[in-house]
């Protein structure tokens, strides 16, 4: 229970102590986490779910069907605490100041709360500020928001950049040698917010999932090898100038893979092409086969080498060639079938991996992150 700020006993009716907001977060997520759609009394329980669902899509686009399951569920169970007498008496600053990029909070109010209330008999007269302010913040933080859910609007979201967020921006174009659209920053300063307002409301030092388990660096490692122990080092530069990134860092020891989930896609638009060349003994038709195919095989950035004297990442060919010529470079030499099988493929996709891998990581270690 402590790692939600709670504490439990047995002993009293209420079993269950701290503050509302936290039960309900912890209630949200144990129930989440625990059951499926099929055997969850939380929302086999709501009123006219399909309506409300459709109805949730429609003003708020930007969700995905997961989102709003989740969100709905979330309703539910702050319906049910207030039925029992558990009002939200308090919330901590961040929820009061909360502006949400995509909707205000009047919009929120009456095209996603006020159709839930009415349709599960609860009037909204219950609903006070400091519940609104609680369930509008819940709403925006629980999100993912694209590049795609911002493009409209640049100058609402321009307005609610926080100075940390525009430094860790910043930083990152500076440090990884990156010029960001105005879009990818609308992108990065959002989700930034999104998450350093999670961590300061939420965070916990011994943070567990409802099974008991916690994530490890080596976890996160295991899904970023190249990226993590990069941020890492990024984090650590940043965070000398930013003390609060620390304080995050406690409270949320997944930030700097969520740093690593948020830029992901951003940097794979700015890496380098893995650079390859081909050759058959069954000719120039054949060639023009693969390299096709190999070229639509991935959506990284990926290259065709019109000479193998250009020096390309990898050569690939169906008979033997002379390595010499490559024994000075860091060219990789690929041999396959000259019909390729499904093994011939699932190679060649694992060796430009490879390549892409190094690639990056040699790129990335040449970064300076001290100054």
């Amino acid at each position: 229970m402590k790692n939600y700020h709670l504490s439990c006993s047995l002993k009293k009716g209420n079993p269950i102590e701290g503050e509302e907001y936290r039960i309900r977060y912890f209630f949200h997520l144990m129930y989440w986490q625990s059951f499926d759609e099929n055997h969850s009394d939380i929302l086999s329980s709501i009123k006219n779910k399909r309506q409300l669902l459709e109805k949730f899509a429609k003003h708020a686009p930007y969700t995905r069907s997961i989102d709003r399951k989740k969100w709905i569920s979330l309703l539910r169970i702050s319906l049910q605490r207030m039925k029992q007498g558990h009002s939200i008496t308090y919330v901590p600053e961040e929820m009061n100041k909360f502006v949400h990029p995509l909707i205000t909070k009047e919009e929120f109010t009456h095209y996603i709360l006020e159709p839930f209330f009415e349709a599960n008999f609860w009037s909204m007269n219950h609903i006070t500020p400091t519940e609104q302010a609680y369930l509008y913040f819940m709403f925006g933080v629980m999100n993912t928001y694209l590049e795609e859910d911002l493009l409209d609007t640049p100058d609402k979201v321009q307005e609610s950049w926080g100075w940390i967020e525009s430094s860790i921006v910043e930083n990152f174009e500076k440090n990884f040698k990156i010029c960001f659209t105005t879009s990818e920053k609308n992108y990065l300063y959002v989700n930034l917010a999104m998450i350093h307002l999670y961590s300061r409301v939420f965070g916990t030092k011994k943070k567990v999932d409802a099974f008991g388990k916690s994530a490890e660096d080596r976890d996160f490692q295991h899904i970023f090898p190249v990226m993590y122990p990069i941020m890492q080092q990024f984090f650590s530069g940043v965070a000398r100038r930013i003390p609060e990134l620390n304080t995050y860092y406690e409270k949320n020891r997944r930030l700097i893979f969520q740093y690593c989930m948020l830029v992901r896609d951003i940097f794979i638009k700015h890496e380098q092409p893995v650079i390859f060349y081909i050759q058959s003994k069954y000719g120039k038709t054949q060639e023009l086969w693969a390299k096709k195919r190999i070229l639509s095989m991935t959506e990284r950035p990926i290259k065709y080498s019109a000479s193998a004297d250009q020096l390309p990442d990898i050569v690939i060919s169906d008979y033997p060639i002379d390595k010499k010529a490559y024994d000075q470079t860091n060219t990789q030499i690929f041999y396959w079938n000259g019909q390729p099988t499904k093994n011939d493929w699932a190679r060649l996709k694992a060796e430009i991996i490879k390549i892409r891998n190094e690639k990056n990581r040699s790129i990335l270690e040449k970064l300076d992150f001290v100054n």
